[in-house]
């Protein structure tokens, strides 16, 4: 069996839990903190493409900035090489999630079929808050579908997958290849035409939701992507209660108001949204509806009969049926008893009236006063006194707060709770965020730290480890951090990447000849090369005489930490013995040797002979040689 996969040196990959049309999820375990994990790795053969790099990043970055219970924690990502079976390698991206246990509406609409009325709207309820608040921190999810929700077994709602989630000020196009992004059966119509999608259309993708889980399919089927994204565009829906008429009419009004083609039409944010879900469950108006528009949506009854009018039916004699005679009688002796009685009435009448006048005074001079609403001004990027003066302006109070923004200039506005748009109560308090600018932390020092422990330091400061820079160094063991650039203790963005100096084990070795000795021993032995050095004399007359001409090692090259070097230091040679010179005619007889006078007039000629080429030298130097 083989070893399971472990990314980064930290999370082991376990058992596969779905595919995707981009990526695999897998089980996993984070080795360092002990915990469970969803491990999400992009598919090996779309690996190649940068594109889908791009997405995987995104999805990493929109959700990690996202601190929602109702949507998915992200908390790592990164990249991680894969040798293929050719013997290749790819880098593969990875995101490691939140593990959530329970199923995705998908699978639960396979397995048991449509939900009830209110089973549904508390599952959209429960849509539209993360939706809320992914909005509100300015990421649209572009892909609401029932495979991108999960439902927990104690009824909790998640929703995942921002792979395609884009930021709201982001104007650029949905694809490099301008295709529709998102999934067909979900898609607004501002989607289908391929323009700049905003909140809104996260919320007509979450009413085509609704109606699956209402109708058991989506508003719109086809044979093909593009005729259903052809529907979306041109045709009004059937009401869901067409599919299923256990629907009310509350909630067919609520399905077509969302799933209007303009969207300036149907509902502009998702807190609006929720709250006229609640209110289709709970039978209470909606926001595009009046009192009337809804109470003529229901059957009108007929007002019951108040007590006196009950009682004057009863008093009303039914008219009789008998000869001329006996009803002339019979109205003259009723006629009295009829106008004490009209008086009665009109008295009780009168009476009736004045305590309703009463009632009513009262009422007009106890009734509270109206409640004033405001819309709260978006105040983004403002100076915080401007974005401060333009609140009370409206008439609320101002909470201010601050926040590290690394987005938003120091002193401006980041955003208000309630947020920006939303219509809330005059002189209620409204928290204003201002940007502190970026958070700064303190470079750790790990000098004398291996490069993994080093990294992981710097990880845990909230930096980036960046990159390896190889450094010769004379006493720093290779491997081993020297410094960091920023130099520890300066104060840096958080995430700000952070170098590493690292040893290589290695020495520069210094140009030493035309030194003394003396002098290219004390240099290579120094503290800043702390090499060994070793002297040779060698002898030449064509170097100065005690000066280093050669080293064993040339100056520039590299050595390992206390290598030794030899340096060969120029010595004079010996005098050279002087040589005998030759004498013309051979070397002269000792004096006594000759024989006869002509000999001794041949000594007195010689004899004036040295004289005259110098007379006592060449004495003393024939007297030397003969002697010897």
């Amino acid at each position: 069996m083989s070893e399971p996969k472990v990314l980064s040196g930290r999370y082991e990959v376990r058992a596969l839990l779905g595919r995707g049309g981009m990526a695999e999820v897998h089980e996993g375990v984070d080795n360092r903190l002990g915990r469970r994990v969803a491990i999400k790795l992009l598919r090996s053969d779309l690996a190649r493409d940068p594109s889908f790099h791009t997405r995987l990043k995104r999805e990493a970055q929109s959700a990690a900035g996202l601190n929602h219970p109702g949507i998915v924690s992200v908390y790592d990502s990164g990249e991680e090489e894969f040798v293929e079976s050719g013997g290749s390698s790819v880098s593969v991206p990875f995101i490691v999630m939140e593990y959530v246990e329970g199923q995705t509406l998908r699978e639960v609409l396979n397995e048991h079929g449509t939900l009830t009325v209110d089973e549904a709207l508390n599952v959209i309820a429960g849509v539209l808050a993360p939706l809320e608040y992914s909005h509100r921190n300015g990421i649209v999810h572009r892909d609401i579908k029932p495979a991108n929700v999960m439902l927990t077994p104690e009824g909790d709602i998640k929703v995942m997958d921002f792979g395609i989630a884009r930021a709201l000020k982001d104007n650029s196009g949905l694809t490099q290849t301008q295709s529709v992004v998102g999934t067909a059966q979900y898609l607004s119509p501002e989607q289908a035409r391929g323009e700049v999608v905003d909140a809104r259309s996260d919320l007509y993708s979450t009413a085509c939701l609704l109606y699956e889980l209402l109708a058991g399919r989506p508003p719109f089927v086809g044979d093909s992507q593009l005729a259903v994204a052809y529907q979306h565009v041109g045709e009004t829906p059937q009401p869901p209660s067409f599919f299923n008429q256990s629907i009310p009419p509350a909630v067919d009004r609520l399905l077509l108001h969302a799933l209007l083609k303009d969207r300036d039409a149907r509902y502009q944010d998702a807190y609006t949204f929720r709250e006229d879900v609640l209110a289709a469950r709970d039978g209470r108006p909606m926001s595009f509806e009046d009192d009337v528009e809804a109470t003529q949506a229901y059957p009108m009854m007929a007002p019951p009969m108040t007590a006196p009018m009950a009682h004057a039916a009863e008093a009303e004699p039914a008219p009789e049926t008998g000869p001329v005679s006996t009803i002339m009688s019979n109205q003259e002796e009723r006629q009295p008893q009829k106008r004490s009685r009209a008086w009665v009435w009109i008295g009780s009448i009168f009476v009736l009236l004045a305590l309703a006048a009463v009632a009513l005074w009262v009422y007009e001079i106890n009734k509270p006063e109206p409640i004033v609403q405001v819309e709260v001004t978006d105040v983004a990027d403002m100076d915080a006194d401007e974005a401060e003066a333009a609140l009370i302006q409206q008439g609320l109070r101002v909470d201010r707060d601050e926040k590290y923004s690394a987005e938003v200039d120091e002193g401006k506005a980041i955003e208000t709770d309630p947020p920006g748009g939303q219509r809330v109560e005059k002189d209620s308090v409204v928290k204003l965020i201002i940007s502190s600018g970026p958070e700064s932390v303190k470079v750790p020092d790990v000098s004398g730290k291996t490069e993994e422990e080093a990294r992981k330091v710097i990880n845990d400061a909230k930096l980036q480890a960046g990159t390896h820079i190889s450094q010769n160094s004379p006493d720093v063991e290779k491997g081993v951090v020297i410094e960091t650039k920023p130099g520890d203790g300066q104060e840096v963005d958080v995430d700000s990447n952070v170098d590493l100096v690292v040893s290589s084990g290695m020495v520069e070795v210094p140009d030493v000849t035309g030194q003394t000795a003396e002098e290219a021993c004390k240099t290579l032995e120094g503290d800043e090369y702390q090499l060994t050095c070793k002297t040779e004399e060698v002898e030449t007359d064509e170097h100065d005489e005690k000066k280093v001409f050669e080293q064993s090692a040339t100056g520039g090259s590299e050595v390992k930490q206390g290598s030794e070097i030899t340096v060969k230091v120029a010595k004079k040679p010996p005098e050279p013995s002087p040589s005998i010179p030759s004498i013309p005619g051979g070397i002269p007889t000792a004096p006594g040797d000759d024989d006869g006078g002509d000999e001794d007039d041949k000594d007195d000629k010689d004899k004036k002979d040295k004289d005259s080429m110098g007379g006592g030298l060449f004495d003393d130097w024939s007297e030397g040689i003969i002697g010897n």
